[in-house]
C-alpha cells in the first residue's frame, strides 16, 4: 500500500529523515556513524521539503521524489560540514560540529561519503530519466556552491568588495541548492518547462531570502537562537549583507570602527558588540530585512497558477520573517 502524501511538516519530516539511512548506513563504520552524527539531529530540512512540495505542486507524487529529497539533504549536509572547516567553527546546529568531535581528516571523508550518498539516492528515484534530469540540476548548483564558497574566502575581511559581490556569494552558496531543489521536483513531477522554469525562479528567490535572514540572525537573534555562535562571521572576518549595507551609509569614524574589526585585531565578543551598535545606528538591519521580504514576494509571484502550492507560499512568507 503506497504512503499517504505528506500534508505537512510533521508528516514530511520521518519520511525525509528515515530516508538517508537506506544510503549512509546505520553506524557500523566510523564512516557510517560520522555521517549520521551530521545528518541526525536535521535542521528544518527546507531543501528536501522544496524538493517534495514543488513535485507535488506540478500535480507528480511524493513518492517520486522522496529519495532524491532525501539525497539533496545528504549533498547540504557535506557541504554545511566542508564548511565548518574551512570556518573552524567548533557548532553546528547548537552541538558539536563533525570536525570537532571526530577531527578534520574524519570530517573530510564524511562530507565526501555524504555526497556519494547523496548522489546514490537521487540517482535510484524514478522515473530515470527524469530522475537523471534532474541530477543534473543539483549537480550543477554544488558547482556553483563550490566556486561561491571559494569566494567566499577571498573577500575575508574586505569592506570594500562591494554588495554585488556578497548577492553573488549567497546566489551561489545558499540560493543555487534552493533553486535546484525546485527545479528537481518540478522535472521529477513531470512539469511541463514553463512550471519547471518557475519553481527554480521561486526557489532562488526563497533561498536569496533564507540567507539574508540568516545573515541577520546573529544581530536580532542571538546564539541560542541560531544554533551557531553569534561572532562566527565577525570571528572569520566575514563581511556580510547587513555589515556591507553598514559601511556605505556609515560616517568615517563608524567605518574605521568597522575596518578594524575585519582587520581581526579586536576580541570577537567586542569586535561584535561594535558591529551591532554600527549596523542598529545606520538602518541596516532594517535595510538588509526589506530586501529579504523583496526576494520573498518575487518568490511568491512565481506561483502563480500552481495549483498545489499553499506550503510552497507558506515557505516563502516564513522565510522574509524568520528568527531561527
Amino acid at each position: 500500500m503506497p504512503m499517504a502524501a505528506p500534508d505537512s511538516d510533521n508528516a514530511l519530516r520521518p519520511l525525509v529523515r528515515n530516508e538517508p539511512l537506506r544510503w549512509v548506513g546505520s553506524g557500523d563504520s566510523l564512516l557510517e556513524t560520522a555521517c549520521l552524527d551530521a545528518l541526525f539531529p536535521s535542521g528544518k530540512l527546507l531543501r528536501p521539503t522544496l524538493c517534495v512540495e514543488s513535485a507535488k505542486a506540478v500535480g507528480g507524487s511524493h513518492e517520486h521524489a522522496l529519495a532524491f529529497a532525501a539525497g539533496i539533504e545528504c549533498l547540504h549536509t557535506a557541504s554545511l560540514v566542508h564548511d565548518d572547516i574551512v570556518d573552524q567553527d567548533p557548532v553546528r546546529r547548537g552541538r558539536t560540529s563533525t570536525a570537532e568531535q571526530f577531527g578534520i581528516a574524519e570530517a573530510l571523508v564524511a562530507g565526501d561519503g555524504l555526497v556519494m550518498a547523496g548522489i546514490a539516492a537521487m540517482l535510484s528515484s524514478g522515473p530515470a530519466d527524469r530522475a537523471l534530469e534532474a541530477s543534473r540540476v543539483v549537480v550543477d548548483a554544488m558547482r556553483h556552491m563550490c566556486r561561491a564558497t571559494l569566494r567566499e574566502t577571498e573577500i575575508r575581511g574586505n569592506l570594500s568588495c562591494g554588495l554585488p559581490t556578497v548577492l553573488d556569494v549567497i546566489r551561489g552558496k545558499t540560493a543555487a541548492l534552493t533553486g535546484a531543489a525546485c527545479q528537481a521536483g518540478a522535472i521529477l513531477g513531470g512539469a511541463p518547462p514553463a512550471q519547471v522554469t518557475a519553481l527554480r525562479q521561486y526557489g532562488e528567490r526563497l533561498g536569496m531570502a533564507f540567507q539574508i535572514r540568516d545573515d541577520l540572525l546573529p544581530y536580532t537573534a542571538g546564539d541560542q537562537v541560531t544554533g551557531k555562535t553569534a561572532v562566527s562571521d565577525i570571528a572569520n572576518r566575514q563581511p556580510t549583507l547587513p555589515v556591507l549595507l553598514a559601511y556605505e551609509s556609515a560616517d568615517e569614524p563608524d567605518r574605521q570602527r568597522l575596518t578594524a574589526v575585519f582587520r581581526g585585531t579586536i576580541d570577537p565578543l567586542t569586535a561584535h558588540h561594535d558591529v551591532l551598535d554600527v549596523v542598529t545606528r545606520t538602518g541596516a538591519l532594517n535595510k538588509a530585512a526589506q530586501q529579504a521580504h523583496s526576494y520573498a514576494e518575487r518568490a511568491r509571484a512565481e506561483l502563480h497558477g500552481l495549483a498545489q502550492a499553499e506550503r510552497l507560499t507558506e515557505l516563502a512568507e516564513s522565510a522574509a520573517a524568520r528568527q531561527r
